[in-house]
């Protein structure tokens, strides 16, 4: 009995093992087939996921480029309106100075007038003057000699003074 009761011990010992190790190589193989199918998987949506991101990457770069262009387009914008804008100051200084000179020609311009006014006045009191004096009305140039004189010298004065203030021409 000790032998065939150690025998069969070790039958059921082997038994045991060999439909332990059966057990574990199926659990093994079930799980490495899981493991194959699982990475397949990963690999499909790894391969998913750099199309799209080699898709996303090309669609960034695109725009990235536009984005430069425009970048660039504004930098030039921005430049112009600087020149732009000096250029505005420049035409607002001429303006101001164009406007000085029209006012300055404005009162010249009125000052010629009233000269032109007062020479007329002389010269039509002097042809009066030469006039009344050819005709012996000698009353009425004695009456009127010395207002004549005055109107020609306020001309003349005024006209010195023009020419002086213009700068003689």
């Amino acid at each position: 009995m000790n032998e065939t009761s150690g025998s069969s011990a070790w039958g059921w010992v082997v038994g045991v093992v060999v439909v332990v190790l059966a057990g574990a190589g199926l659990y093994f193989a079930v799980a490495s087939h899981r493991n194959r199918d699982n990475a397949d998987r990963w690999q499909d949506r790894a391969e998913t996921l750099q199309r799209s991101l080699t898709a996303r990457s090309r669609q960034l770069n695109t725009r990235t480029t536009a984005l430069n262009k425009t970048a660039a387009a504004l930098k030039r914008s921005e430049a112009d309106v600087k020149t732009l804008e000096g250029r505005q100051r420049q035409l607002a200084d001429e303006k101001a100075k164009v406007e000085d000179v029209r006012g300055a020609l404005e009162v010249q311009a009125g000052s010629l007038a009233r000269l032109a006014g007062e020479q007329r006045t002389c010269t039509t009191g002097l042809t009066e003057l030469l006039n009344r004096y050819a005709a012996e009305d000698f009353e009425w140039v004695d009456a009127n000699a010395a207002a004549v004189g005055q109107a020609c010298e306020q001309a003349q004065a005024d006209f010195a003074a023009l020419e002086a203030t213009s700068g003689g021409g």
